[in-house]
């Protein structure tokens, strides 16, 4: 039976894990020191693939002008349950950003995170971050919400949001990522779970922190890094492990009670 939009956005609201807009940080497991976490790629690598990544449309432009199209059809009305999914995505932090592939595995990750899940996803995200820097400190793009303070943004934003360029958006960037590591260590739910990878950058044009071209930089910067990342051996030692837990863990049939709030805002057949 379907139930009322507002009654579903209720649901996820109440089943988030922890205050959005929060800056989060990677999150060690209790074997681990956050020392132990480091990223896979070298610098030189992460500078590389920073540095390539595309640039913004150049201000005035006519593809900047499709641009700012693109990211006003891409919002949605606050309060509404893509809204509201999109203020639960805005959390990255390993251990809980793991509940966004919940619905596809028919599982709960985030009540007991798997450690190596925890590890492939806090590693994966301090390279995400060290590329990204490089490739917004390439230019400055302001938010969409600095540009027109009539916009809105479903999560709360600080001076740090007006001062750290748009371009790319690492928030993207890190679910690309994130969702190839869960259809590395899932092959059988693959395409739902590279589905739910790219809601996480697409939920930064729903809360207005980001205009569409970032969005896709960030997407293309984190199929890169996942190439890059999963040719190392400290990776293919993490996901073979991860495989295990997680089968383990679809095992035991737990199940998140937003999944058919999510299936509704991301437009997802029953």
């Amino acid at each position: 039976m379907k139930r009322p939009a507002a009654t579903l956005a209720l649901m996820m609201t109440a089943a988030a894990c922890a205050p959005v807009g929060a800056r989060v940080a990677p999150v060690a497991t209790p074997a681990q020191s956050p020392a132990d976490l480091g990223a896979y790629l070298d610098a030189e690598t992460l500078t590389r693939l920073g540095q390539a990544t595309p640039l913004p449309p150049e201000p005035g432009s006519a593809q900047d002008e499709a641009d700012h199209h693109a990211t006003a059809a891409a919002r949605v009305e606050p309060g509404s349950p893509r809204w509201t999914l999109a203020q639960m995505q805005a959390e990255i932090s390993p251990a809980l950003a793991l509940g966004h592939f919940d619905c596809p595995l028919g599982t709960r990750l985030s009540e007991a995170p798997p450690p190596a899940l925890v590890r492939l996803f806090s590693r994966a995200l301090a390279d995400v971050s060290a590329s990204a820097r490089v490739a917004k400190a390439r230019v400055f793009r302001a938010r969409p919400f600095v540009d027109d303070p009539a916009v809105q943004t479903c999560i709360r934003v600080d001076d740090g949001y007006r001062t750290n360029s748009s371009a790319p958006s690492s928030h993207a960037t890190a679910g690309i990522v994130f969702g190839l590591i869960m259809a590395d260590a899932a092959p059988d739910q693959a395409e739902a779970l590279n589905v739910r990878g790219r809601a996480i950058g697409e939920s930064r044009l729903v809360c207005g922190l980001h205009y569409a071209a970032d969005v896709t930089a960030g997407q293309a910067l984190g199929y890169q890094l996942f190439e890059a990342i999963s040719a190392t051996p400290a990776y293919q030692a993490d996901i073979a492990q991860a495989r295990a837990e997680l089968a383990a863990a679809r095992r035991l049939g737990q199940t998140n009670p937003t999944c058919a709030a999510e299936r509704l805002a991301l437009g997802l057949s029953d």
